[in-house]
C-alpha cells in the first residue's frame, strides 16, 4: 500500500464531494440572464413533469421539464454528482427548458442518502451509474415529446465522469456532452491508494465514517477506467467548464483532457472553486446556451 496520506487525501475529497454534493442549486436571477445572455433560441413557457423510469427492479425518480411547443423538441439529460439528487439540475433544467430544450434530471440508484431512486449505497459503483444513465437513454428515446437523435448529457462533478463513460460506449446517441468541473480524478484514486489491483482489501469502506459506505467494489471497479481514453473515442461536440479555484478536482484535470478532445473545448471560470452557484451561474449561462445553440441540429 502506498503511503497513509493518500488515504487521508481521499477521505479529504470524500468530505468534500459530499459536500459539493448537497449544495443547494442557486435561484436563477432573470434580470441578469436578460443582460448577460445573447443568445438567439427563442424563450418559451414551460411546465413540469415526474416521470420516473424503472428498468427491472430498479427504480429512478425523475423529473422532466418541457418547453411549450407543437412539436418535438431537443433533450438534455442532467447527471448530478456524488451523494447529490436531482434536485441539483433545477437550475439547469429552468434555464435550458425557457429556451426550447426538455430536459430530464433523475437520481441515480444508490446516488446517496437524499437519493429517491432504489438505493443501496453499498452497491454504488461507476458501473451502476453508467448503466442508470443508459437506461435513461433507453426510455427517452419513446418520449413523445422528444427528437430521438437530439439528445445530449450535462454532467457535473462525478455526473461528468459518467456521461463521459456513456458518450464513449454509445457515441451515436449522444449528440452533445456538456461537463461542469468533471470528477475525473475518481478514475486514478485506486491508483494513489494502492500498488495493485490484488491489494484492494475486502473490509475497505471509504466515507463510511461520514454515513455512507461504499463497498470496495467502487475502487475495484473504476481501477481499469482510463478517462482520457475514454473521452478520445467520443467524436461530437463537448464544452468542459472548471473553475481555477477548485481544490476538489483541480482544473489541471480538465486541462489534460483538452488533447484528447477531437472536438472540444475546454474554458476556465475564473475564481470559481466546485460550484457554480451564485455569481458564477449567470457566468456559465452563456457559454452553455451557446454550446448548445451552436451544435443543434436543424
Amino acid at each position: 500500500m502506498k503511503k497513509i496520506g493518500f488515504l487521508l487525501c481521499l477521505i479529504v475529497i470524500g468530505i468534500s464531494l459530499i459536500w459539493a454534493g448537497g449544495t443547494q442549486a442557486p435561484e436563477l436571477d432573470n434580470q441578469v440572464q436578460e443582460e448577460k445572455v445573447a443568445i438567439t433560441l427563442p424563450k418559451t413557457n414551460y411546465r413540469m413533469e415526474e416521470r420516473d423510469i424503472r428498468d427491472g427492479a430498479r427504480k429512478l425518480k425523475g423529473r422532466l421539464y418541457i418547453p411549450d411547443s407543437k412539436s418535438k423538441v431537443p433533450l438534455v439529460i442532467f447527471a448530478h454528482g456524488f451523494n447529490g439528487s436531482y434536485r441539483q439540475g433545477r437550475v439547469y433544467a429552468e434555464l435550458l427548458a425557457a429556451r426550447g430544450y426538455a430536459v430530464y434530471t433523475f437520481d441515480f440508484v444508490h446516488g446517496g442518502p437524499k437519493s429517491q431512486s432504489s438505493s443501496n449505497a453499498k452497491e454504488l459503483t461507476v458501473t451502476s451509474q453508467v448503466e442508470d444513465l443508459k437506461s435513461v437513454l433507453d426510455a427517452s428515446e419513446n418520449w413523445s415529446e422528444i427528437i430521438p437523435d437530439q439528445t445530449s448529457i450535462l454532467g457535473i462533478s462525478q455526473g461528468g465522469l459518467i456521461a463521459s463513460l456513456v458518450a464513449s460506449q454509445e457515441p451515436k446517441r449522444i449528440q452533445s456532452l456538456l461537463l461542469m468541473y468533471p470528477a475525473f480524478i475518481i478514475s486514478e484514486l485506486p491508483h494513489q491508494v494502492y500498488d495493485s489491483f490484488e491489494e484492494i482489501p475486502e473490509d475497505t469502506k471509504i466515507f463510511d465514517q461520514f454515513s455512507i459506505e461504499i463497498s470496495p467494489n467502487y475502487l475495484l471497479d473504476v481501477w481499469s477506467v482510463n478517462i482520457y481514453q475514454e473521452l478520445a473515442k467520443y467524436p461530437g461536440p463537448v464544452l468542459i467548464l472548471h473553475g481555477n479555484q477548485d481544490e476538489i478536482v483541480p482544473f489541471s484535470y480538465s486541462e489534460k483532457a483538452r488533447t484528447y478532445l477531437k472536438n472540444g473545448q475546454v474554458q476556465i471560470i475564473d475564481g470559481a472553486g466546485h460550484d457554480f452557484s451564485g455569481d458564477y451561474f449567470p457566468t456559465v449561462s452563456y457559454p452553455i446556451l451557446k454550446f448548445l445553440q451552436d451544435n443543434q441540429t436543424e
